[in-house]
């Protein structure tokens, strides 16, 4: 289901909207036909047809118009966040229902505990680019010329398959995935296991990869992500072959004009700093110290007091200062973390040189070798963590140290008594809404199939 639709009644420049509103009617189904009906039914003689986008630059209005859809992916990365021990929550005992409290406490699923509720946290967002780069992809392929037919469809299907990894990463198994055809026929999904998200995400990687012409830089992002879902399977020396030639420096950053950055932080001019997120330090006794260890990759400000715990102070991170910052999606220091994990899943010693290599590049010091083969792949995650700090790489990572390392969840998520009251909930992944989800599709039957 898709939540926070906005009118397709309005104009779309350079974009078919009669389309649009019928694909977003049958991926939806959130409205009523009554709904859908009126979006549909229009008297206006300016407006835009079908006939009339279909020429190449009705296609790149298309490509324009998915592109902004692929911003609500930011969703995905706050509530990576939030779930692991990224981020914490602040807010008054007696405040209600939270979603993000709820994200925070590992207990997402409380957050539909209401048949009514119509939202869909984050699946909902996150699916939103899905229908509309099916029709971008279709208008491209007939009308794109040849010299920008490729790069156009490499970086379509390279968001495409970004969207499926992080819904892969984030949702727990058993979600669908809806789409539509380019006919506007509605696809509903079954339920989708992470092992089959993961490989249907590479299936569009692979597209992307094999359209692209010109752009290294959609290649690059493309190979970076399907070594993330290879990594997420467990696939060590394939991961890493995936990216043995992408550069250290390569980064592949969102477009801040199109999307909105949710960790910016700005300076009050008081000595505090204000974030709609706060970070964690050592949450839930398992968290990492991203506060206390005053590592240069986490930087920090202070915000207030916790409402729950006034001794308590809350610090914003400023690795993003405002004004709207891009987020780095994939890089090439990714890339060598990944080799790093595949040299220590082989035994081999160069992971840390690797790792070291990488933390002289900002004057940090060397790390020593912990000597054990866990703590080694603890070292490793730590890096990671910090490296990739706010980029929605966490929630994932822990996931992967579950179900490809075999560690016990207790040990590496938040646990214990909850800040703002009870306890952190078991949940390793975050729930969506099968009650809303199997009201409009026959597939959904049932909730998290596991976490």
């Amino acid at each position: 289901m898709i939540s926070n639709v906005p009118s397709v009644s309005r104009r779309m420049v350079s974009d078919g909207v009669r389309r649009i509103a019928t694909a977003v009617c049958a991926v939806v189904m959130t409205w009523s036909m009554a709904a859908c009906h009126g979006a549909l039914d229009v008297s206006d003689p300016n407006y835009i047809t079908d006939k009339d986008v279909a020429n190449a630059t009705g296609a790149n209005g298309r490509r324009i118009n998915a592109i902004s859809y692929f911003s609500y992916v930011s969703s995905g990365l706050a509530s990576s966040g939030l779930f692991s021990d990224e981020l914490t929550h602040d807010a008054p005992l007696s405040a209600g229902l939270d979603p993000d409290k709820e994200f925070d406490r590992r207990s997402s699923e409380t957050v539909f505990s209401d048949r009514l509720n119509t939202d869909d946290q984050p699946l909902g967002n996150l699916i939103q680019y899905l229908p509309h780069s099916t029709l971008a992809i279709d208008q491209v392929r007939q009308y794109t010329p040849d010299s920008l037919k490729g790069d156009f469809l490499g970086q379509l299907f390279a968001f495409r398959g970004f969207t499926i990894l992080q819904m892969a990463e984030t949702i727990c198994s058993g979600f669908p995935i809806n789409d539509i055809t380019p006919k506007n026929l509605p696809i509903l999904g079954a339920p989708f296991t992470t092992d089959s998200a993961l490989g249907y995400a590479m299936s569009q990687l692979d597209s992307a990869i094999a359209d692209v012409k010109d752009s290294v830089q959609y290649a690059n992002f493309a190979h970076v992500v399907k070594a993330r879902a290879l990594l997420d399977l467990g696939k060590f020396d394939e991961a890493a072959a995936e990216v043995a030639t992408i550069p250290t420096s390569f980064e592949y950053r969102t477009d801040s004009t199109v999307f909105s950055n949710p960790f910016t932080a700005s300076d009050q001019g008081n000595g505090t700093f204000y974030s709609a997120y706060i970070m964690s330090d050592h949450e839930g006794v398992n968290g990492l110290g991203f506060i206390s260890e005053h590592d240069p990759r986490t930087p920090f400000g202070y915000a207030q007091q916790r409402y729950s715990v006034p001794s308590e102070s809350l610090f914003v991170s400023l690795k993003y200062p405002s004004p709207n910052p891009s987020i780095v999606l994939a890089s090439g220091l990714e890339a060598r973390l990944m080799e790093a994990e595949a040299a220590l899943h082989n035994g081999n010693s160069n992971w840390l040189t690797i790792v070291n290599t990488l933390r002289a590049g900002i004057g940090m010091a060397a790390m020593t070798d912990p000597g054990t083969a866990n703590a080694r792949v603890d070292s490793l995650y730590h890096e990671r963590a910090f490296w990739m700090y706010l980029t929605g790489h966490r929630l994932g990572d822990l996931r992967r140290l579950v179900h490809v390392y075999g560690r016990d969840p207790q040990t590496i998520y938040p646990v214990g008594v909850y800040p703002l009251g009870g306890n952190y909930g078991t949940e390793t992944a975050i729930g969506f809404n099968y009650r809303v989800e199997g009201l409009y599709n026959g597939n959904i039957t049932s909730g998290c199939i596991s976490h």
